[in-house]
This record gives C-alpha cells, structure tokens and sequence, in this order.
C-alpha cells in the first residue's frame, strides 16, 4: 500500500455502504485514467460512480484500498470498479461489498 493510500485511512471515512464492485482490465482501455493517471502504473486504483470525487480513497471489503483516479460507464451511485491487469481477476470481483469512502482533503 503506498503512503498516501496509508495516510487516508487514518483519517475517518465519510460514509461506508455496500456497493456494486467490478473490475476492468487495465490494458483493455485507453492509456491513461480519467485524470491522467498512466493506466499501467503498479497503483491500487478504481473508477468510480459520479457521487465519489476524483482522487478518494476507497476501502473495500476484503480485498483493500484503491484511489478513485477514474470514471466509466458505471451507475450514477453506489458503484466501483476495480482496475486489474487480467479478465479472470476482473470477473472474480464481481459482487456486492461494503466500501467505506474518504474523500480526497477539503472535499
């Protein structure tokens, strides 16, 4: 877990609720994440829906945290997809979780 992602989660998180989780194959997609982030880069990152801003940290049930660095073609709430590097363990993250949200400071 890189230093950002371990200083977030000292903070308190501003809401947990169970949510649709999916993942996406990292190279299956454009170079770069919705802000800019290079999509091949070895960092926990996610997409998710419009009500999470850019840049929170999402701690999901069981499998850890992620940055929101992307955006996609998910639902308006409730959802999160999980950036992996293959399909089986895209699909493998099928399901409903409980994720807890810090968002990013002064948001």
């Amino acid at each position: 877990m890189s230093a950002v992602l371990g200083a977030a989660l000292l903070l308190t998180a501003s809401w947990c609720a169970p949510m649709n989780v999916t993942g996406y194959v990292r190279s299956e997609y454009g170079p770069r994440t919705c802000d800019g982030t290079d999509i091949l880069a070895d960092e926990p990152i996610a997409a998710a829906s419009w009500n999470i801003p850019i840049d929170s940290v999402v701690s999901v049930e069981g499998l850890g945290s992620f940055r929101v660095a992307d955006r996609g073609m998910l639902g308006s709430s409730g959802w999160i997809d999980i950036a992996t590097w293959s399909r089986q363990e895209a699909s493998a993250l099928t399901s409903t979780r409980t994720v807890c949200i810090y968002p990013p400071e002064g948001r």
